[in-house]
């Protein structure tokens, strides 16, 4: 099982540098591209294009500003397979590093607490109130599901060509 994007794994980091495509318009990084994807104003969506701006920076500013309508946890699921899958699909280098991946499960493990993307392993967040942490239930592991699908994508599509 791959739970650590770091090392040999890095490259299925969203924030990896690498160019990722959205709405025709390429950005440095998945996760970038994802970022620049949740607002329809293209002037909030350039920041997200420019290399001084770490990802970190990015991610806090994208809290700060205004979503465009009608985003949903469905239409970011839709939107990070889009983007993963053009990563892949952009560059061999990264598309033979996942592909080599195998069946391997892969489970984005963190310990800053996110359960929607990832699994929360840090076992020591205390619930709010006294209830239960969240982190002590299993996360979604919703990007380990994309990368896991894209992977199937490209597999098949590999074996077909």
């Amino acid at each position: 099982m791959i739970t650590q994007f770091k090392g040999q794994y890095e490259f299925l980091d969203p924030a990896y540098y690498c160019l990722a495509e959205y709405d025709g318009v390429i950005y440095n990084s998945a996760e970038a591209a994802f970022l620049a994807s949740q607002f329809d104003d293209h002037y909030f969506r350039s920041m997200f294009r420019n290399p001084a701006l770490p990802i970190w920076r990015a991610r806090d500013l994208s809290k700060k500003l205004q979503r465009r309508r009608g985003w949903t946890p469905e239409l970011s699921l839709e939107v990070m397979g889009q983007v993963t899958l053009d990563k892949f699909s952009r560059t061999a280098k990264l598309r033979t590093a996942l592909l080599a991946s195998g069946e391997e499960r892969i489970v984005a493990e963190n310990n800053w607490h996110e359960q929607f993307w990832g699994c929360c392993t840090c076992a020591t967040h205390p619930g709010k109130y006294g209830r239960r942490s969240s982190c002590s239930v299993s996360g979604c592991n919703h990007l380990g599901e994309v990368l896991m699908a894209v992977r199937e994508q490209l597999g098949l599509l590999a074996r077909a060509g």
